[in-house]
């Protein structure tokens, strides 16, 4: 059976979400922008913004409108 691979938007929430569990990013941090996520890890806006909806989802992070999202 062939191994899985993540898809883009799977590894970069994966990243952060270790990041949260290491104290990284700590209850309360605001989550780098989406343009910040996109340039640094060389993804897409919409792959970003893509992760950043599965972490929503997993509620480990949250938006605030106007404001970003914070863990």
């Amino acid at each position: 059976m062939e191994a899985r691979e993540e898809f883009r938007y799977q590894t970069l929430a994966r990243e952060l979400a270790d990041a949260m569990r290491a104290g990284a990013l700590r209850v309360g941090d605001r989550v780098p922008s989406v343009r910040k996520l996109s340039r640094r890890h060389s993804v897409s806006i919409s792959t970003a913004m893509q992760a950043l909806r599965h972490l929503e989802n997993q509620r480990l992070i949250e938006a605030r409108p106007k404001s970003g999202f914070f863990v």
